[in-house]
């Protein structure tokens, strides 16, 4: 698996091709029962298309990739990235970073800020024609504006959720193939490439109060927060009080329920609640019934983990059982 850099080329991708992508990048993937990966399912194919990729002077790098899904997946990255961007130009994916989830459709995006703290989640439904488009900021490359430009100093301030899901302009988004698609002489298209990627990250960045800027949030801070977020994670089934929380943050509970959502994007206790269902549905798959996983869990009763779990998921937890 391995994206072109020239004219489309289709190809099939195979369960190997993912693998093999998976472990140069740091990716772990995710496939069904019928194509879990095992020696002789590694030529079972998972998708049919093209994926080209392209570096602009600046650092940012486009890669557009058209695919026929035949079998769905899932893939794990805890890779960095200070500034990504993903947009569905056809179908349906499901992102979700650290406590953040979202459903992307045609003409929806998502901007990212990734840390070892989260593992970007990704999955691909099946039987689905999918285009998507993303964007990344390499601060490495050698011929990039680095985190010292100006301007990309201030995104990096700016994106400081998670994930940030959005409507892409509809004439921006009109734009988007056409442009990549150009042929025209090298320096004159990542020109224009150049002024697209600078359109998609200005309209990808959070909207706020500009007559009241957010103040940045100190080290502690965030380490303090990092240090609420990871004990609602690692011990979801306790009982957790809004007091307790704050003291443990050295904030006030206003404080603390302001920064915390502005930081990830969701509120204290809606994250406690994710990991509460997450954590159910890992003892449903072990097997638990729907009661014990409510107990497990932290739900006085079977019926109230029953309805967050179908809000949540979508479906009974009966079926998971």
């Amino acid at each position: 698996m391995q994206a072109e850099s020239g004219a489309e080329r289709l190809r099939e991708f195979s369960v190997r091709d993912f693998l093999d992508f998976g472990e140069q990048y740091g990716i772990e993937y995710r496939f069904s029962a019928n194509n879990s990966g095992e020696d002789n399912n590694r030529t079972a194919a998972i998708a049919r298309g093209c994926i080209n990729e392209l570096t602009l002077p600046s650092g940012l790098r486009f890669t557009h990739s058209e695919l026929d899904i035949f079998h769905g997946y899932e893939s794990v990255s805890l890779g960095q990235a200070p500034l990504l961007i993903v947009i569905v130009l056809e179908g349906c994916i499901n992102l979700s970073v650290g406590p953040v989830m979202r459903e992307l459709r045609t003409g929806m995006a998502a901007s990212l800020r990734l840390c070892p703290e989260y593992a970007l989640q990704v999955r691909q439904s099946p039987d689905q024609h999918l285009k998507t488009l993303t964007l990344a900021w390499d601060p490495g490359c050698s011929a990039g504006v680095g985190t010292e430009h100006p301007v990309m100093r201030r995104l990096l301030q700016e994106v400081h959720r998670p994930m940030l899901a959005w409507q892409v302009p509809g004439e921006l988004f009109r734009s988007l193939e056409p442009s990549l698609n150009l042929t025209i002489p090298e320096l004159r298209k990542h020109l224009v490439l150049e002024g697209l990627a600078m359109q998609l990250l200005a309209h990808g960045l959070p909207e706020h109060d500009q007559s009241q800027p957010r103040k940045p949030l100190s080290y502690r801070e965030q380490q303090r927060l990092e240090s609420v977020r990871q004990l609602l994670e690692f011990a979801p089934a306790e009982h957790h009080s809004l007091e307790a929380l704050a003291d443990r943050a050295a904030m006030s509970s206003s404080s603390l329920r302001a920064k915390f959502r502005a930081t990830y994007g969701v509120t204290l206790f809606e994250y406690l609640r994710r990991c509460r269902l997450e954590l159910g549905r890992n003892y449903l798959e072990r097997g638990y019934s729907v009661q014990q996983a409510a107990h497990c869990t932290g739900y006085r009763h079977a019926t109230n983990f029953a309805t967050a779990y179908r809000r949540h998921f979508g479906v009974s937890p009966r079926k998971e059982a």
